[in-house]
């Protein structure tokens, strides 16, 4: 499970990230809303300086005093405003620029004639940039200010730029921390994945040291005594002697099924976690069933168990012979020494694309509490039970690993004082074409 403090950072920047969007979409609109009313403004500033500046021109027009007029427009052009003053038929009679021609066909000039104003942005014919042309009728001239566009834009270019810029870096940096707070979450996950991987492990180091040592204790206490009663041997007859001596055998091949089952699990369960699996070949489940057949056939033969095999056809798998047959093996011994049947049924089979090796004996049976156990490292049934018939405990555990190892499943169904099945269930090997 993803940590909460990783999940809310994840969730915090995901708000963020949708909010720094929302955000620029808001700033455009109000970009656009602020550089309309801006450009308004400075409209309005224009006109108010042009009626200001044919308030002060007509009287100045009215009694001729040209040469006051040139002084006050050449005053206005060194603050950057060119004027213009022309006549009903267009002449220019003032100009700051010393512009020659007819300016009666100008728009504003039109405007200013049929309206009293007008306002017009436009590109210049003699200087080759854009401005904004504002003209008033002053009785029978027109006075005109013109002020360069892009230095009356120039605010709101700079206040749209320093806003985008805004947008842009705050928009790098939300990114910026989504980013790095998703790789911060993922991190701390797989960090709190790897703990907990670690706590199981050392959780089932524990456990299986214990249960180890455990197991280990019971032989070696019987061994030990054995041992310790030998060193008395003048009050020991032959009778005991060889009582004692059945003792030690018994238990030290205990001890060596014991170890056995242990280093096997411990191989398998190695070669899955370093998913590098010893050389698997093609099997054939004829040969393999056969062979277990003839291996514990004498045994059940021995304890009166008949044991009987079944398989409709002949199936591949891939996988180590060995091991399979160590699990059918298991599975067969274990029926052999709990299960109180008199017959044993091990079977092969198809299902769809699996191949599944079954072991079904028809004794007591296991009771239903225990069977989501039966394939734990050291679980039994009947703990008592199962040491008196020198059971280790990992049989189980051993068939289940050889299940997964070679892309498996192990499971169990039991009807208690009916029957039970064990079954492998392994994908097959199609044949090629």
């Amino acid at each position: 499970m993803v940590p909460m403090t990783a999940r809310r950072s994840w969730y915090i920047a995901s708000a963020a990230l949708l909010g720094i969007i929302v955000f620029g979409i808001i700033l455009l609109y109000q970009t656009a809303n602020f550089r309309a009313t801006v450009e308004h403004l400075i409209e309005e500033d224009v006109r108010e300086k042009t009626e200001s500046a044919a308030d002060v021109l007509e009287p100045l027009l009215e009694r001729g005093a040209k040469d006051r007029i040139v002084t006050w427009c050449q005053a206005q052009r060194k603050r950057g405003i060119r004027v213009t003053i022309v006549d009903k038929s267009g002449a220019i009679l003032v100009d700051t620029d010393n512009t020659n021609g007819n300016h009666g066909d100008r728009a504003e000039i039109q405007q200013a004639w049929t309206r009293e104003e007008g306002v017009v942005v436009r590109r210049s014919a003699t200087m080759g940039s854009y401005w904004l042309y504002c003209a008033r009728r002053v009785g029978g001239h027109v006075v005109r200010l013109a002020v360069p566009y892009n230095e009356v834009s120039r605010p709101v270019q700079l206040a749209r730029n320093g806003l985008a810029a805004a947008a842009i870096i705050g928009a790098c940096g939300v990114i910026l921390i989504f980013f790095l707070t998703r790789r911060l979450a993922t991190r701390v996950e797989l960090q709190a994945v790897q703990l907990e991987a670690a706590r199981t492990n050392e959780a089932f180091r524990r456990d299986f040291t214990s249960n180890v040592t455990h197991e280990l204790h019971t032989p070696l206490t019987a061994i030990l005594g054995a041992v310790e009663m030998m060193d008395d041997a003048e009050s020991l007859t032959a009778e005991d002697r060889a009582d004692l001596r059945r003792i030690i055998r018994t238990q030290a091949s205990r001890l060596n099924v014991l170890a056995k089952d242990v280093l096997s699990l411990a191989r398998i369960e190695n070669e899955q976690m370093e998913h590098n699996p010893r050389d698997f070949s093609d099997i054939n489940i004829f040969n393999l069933v056969e062979k277990v057949r003839n291996l514990e056939e004498p045994r059940a033969a021995e304890k009166g168990v008949k044991l009987r095999v079944t398989y409709a056809e002949s199936a591949i798998v891939r996988g180590d012979s060995d091991l399979l047959e160590q699990a059918l093996v298991n599975l067969i011994e274990n029926a052999l020494r709990y299960s109180g049947s008199d017959r044993i049924d091990m079977a092969a089979r198809k299902n769809g694309d699996k191949l599944e090796l079954s072991v079904t004996d028809y004794g007591i049976g296991i009771p239903a509490r225990h069977l989501p156990h039966i394939f734990e490292r050291f679980y039994r049934v009947d703990k008592a039970r199962s040491r008196n018939l020198g059971g280790t405990g990992l049989g189980l555990a051993i068939v289940k690993h050889i299940a997964l190892l070679h892309g498996g499943t192990a499971s169990v169904e039991s009807i208690q004082g009916a029957r039970t099945t064990f079954r492998l269930t392994l994908p097959l090997v199609h044949p090629r074409s």
